[in-house]
């Protein structure tokens, strides 16, 4: 059981392998037919050039009335457009014919009915084309122009079987066409490139598929080719390959096929053709279309009836998949559009409630950090109050111990006196008690612990005062009424009424004060206080 899994596993692997580079492969030839055919005007450039070349030389021979010499340009004009442009190929072709005449010359006579009888068949007129042959004499051809002779035969048949789709005249044109394959074969040498084209296309004919294969690559790997030649041999192997049901090489060789039409600007061709209708099959309409689109193109360039009746038949077809895959692909389209706006509205709102919740997390955050601030604020207030209560009640109970012990000596004297019945002395031990040096020491004593809380009280008042106003204060000096009104505001006495109580001033004298600060102040009046309250202890 483990290792039919294994063999299964492996087979299926092979086969996704297989089917992974084949598809490469393919993708790669048909790029590369794609870049060709964007170079195709520069290939057509080139043949117009040759062309125009050639017509010069005939102009300059007819000047010079030779007419060997036009024959011979006439001829390679007729080679350079009997399978690119059906109307100038035929005229040169027709011209060849009357200089033969002219000449006099049988041989030139028959070459020129033969090229005639391929530009015929090329084009579709298969009466005309046979019409044309029968008036040759063979035996007055040479051994090379036999061969192309019976070609012409043969292929002529050949195609009129293709074409008559009959059974009964279907069989009559191809025991005629292989009678001339046949003659052409025997009178060919064997180790000819000509030699082996014959045989592999008599191995194609009766459907031997292994050996055309072999031949025909034979001629590619032995032989120096035309890329006219190549294009003939590569489309041979794409129907051999055709008929051995692999569809890959049919396509690999048909592509190199149209790439040698290319190269060598042939507009007589069916590869491209057969290629679109290929891939039509696989339904790649895309490619398809495109293809067909130029061999059309093409066809119309070459100018024969027959080519263009043959891409008439197909292109249809193909247009109309080709159609229908675009709306599909429109409507796949919009569907992708419609669910892409889906999708981008489903973003835009995701965002909107983010960026929602992200202001609201802001906000948060800074409510948090003022609360946080806040409190910080209060923590340092509480430490002020309880540094100013800390130093203040310490300091007040010394002093009110000091002044129990003196009210009790006080008491203890005026006891005695009025034991001793001494009024008098009373009133002295009264009048030594100075009012006015207890509230200075008062004052004294607030002002030194106050400082040692607020050590830097003074200088702020100051950085908030123009220069001329500020206060000046020695170490041991006490601070100005105005300081210490503002002193005991900043110890949170803001009751004018008890600041005047503590002072021993009139409510209008402390306001009087602090109206006086204010203007000596660089801020406004308003903000003095609070800013005061937010000067630190330390």
């Amino acid at each position: 059981m483990r290792y039919v899994i294994i063999t299964f596993v492996s087979t299926v692997s092979m086969i996704l392998i297989t089917t992974a580079c084949t598809t490469k492969h393919e993708k790669n030839v048909l790029q590369a037919l794609d870049s060709l055919l964007e170079q195709k005007n520069n290939l057509t450039s080139k043949k117009w050039n040759k062309i125009e070349s050639l017509n010069q030389q005939l102009w300059e021979s007819e000047q010079k009335k030779e007419i060997t010499y036009q024959y011979q340009i006439c001829s390679e004009l007729s080679e350079e457009y009997k399978s690119f442009q059906y109307d100038s190929a035929f005229k040169y072709t027709k011209r060849m014919l009357s200089l033969g005449y002219i000449l006099n010359d049988p041989k030139k006579i028959n070459e020129a009915k033969i090229n005639i009888s391929f530009i015929l068949l090329s084009s579709g007129m298969f009466k005309e084309a046979l019409d044309t042959l029968i008036t040759i004499d063979s035996m007055m051809l040479s051994k090379e122009a036999r061969i192309r002779f019976y070609k012409v035969f043969a292929r002529t048949y050949f195609d009129l079987a293709d074409f008559s789709q009959d059974q009964f005249y279907t069989q009559v044109y191809s025991k005629k066409g292989d009678k001339y394959l046949r003659y052409a074969i025997s009178i060919c040498d064997k180790n000819t490139a000509e030699y082996f084209f014959l045989k592999a296309w008599e191995y194609m004919r009766i459907r031997n598929i292994r050996e055309a294969i072999n031949t025909y690559e034979k001629l590619l790997n032995q032989f120096v080719l035309t890329e006219h030649e190549k294009a003939i041999v590569a489309s041979s192997l794409s129907f051999m390959h055709r008929l051995d049901n692999n569809m890959e090489k049919t396509k690999e060789y048909l592509a190199k096929a149209a790439m040698c039409d290319v190269r060598a600007s042939i507009r007589e061709t069916v590869a491209l053709r057969d290629l679109a209708e290929l891939l039509f099959r696989e339904k790649n309409y895309e490619t398809a279309y495109r293809y067909i689109k130029i061999a059309q193109e093409d066809a119309s360039f070459y100018g024969a009836k027959f080519r263009k009746v043959q891409i008439a038949n197909i292109l249809p077809v193909i247009e109309s998949a080709h159609m229908n895959e675009v709306e599909a692909k429109r409507k796949q389209l919009t569907v992708y559009s419609l669910l892409a706006t889906l999708v981008a509205l489903l973003i835009i709102g995701l965002t909107i409630v983010i960026y929602m919740q992200n202001r609201k997390l802001v906000a948060a955050r800074a409510e948090l950090l003022h609360s946080h601030n806040e409190l910080k604020k209060l923590n340092t207030q509480l430490l002020d109050s309880n540094k100013i209560k800390d130093e203040y009640i310490g300091h007040f109970f010394k002093t009110i111990s000091e002044y129990i012990d003196k009210i009790e000596k006080f008491k203890n004297s005026v006891d005695r006196k009025i034991a001793q019945r001494n009024l008098d002395h009373i009133r002295d031990i009264v009048n030594r008690i100075n009012l006015k040096n207890e509230r200075d020491e008062l004052y004294k004593n607030f002002d030194k612990i106050f400082l040692k809380i607020f050590p830097n009280f003074v200088s702020k008042i100051n950085s908030l005062l123009k220069d001329e106003d500020r206060y000046v204060i020695n170490e041991n000096d006490s601070l100005p009424p105005e300081i210490r009104i503002y002193a005991l505001i900043r110890l949170g006495i803001t009751d004018n009424e008890k600041i005047a109580q503590f002072l021993g001033y009139s409510v209008n004298t402390i306001y009087t004060y602090k109206t006086r600060v204010k203007n000596k102040a660089n801020i406004p009046n308003d903000q003095l206080e609070s800013v005061i309250m937010e000067i630190p202890s330390v």
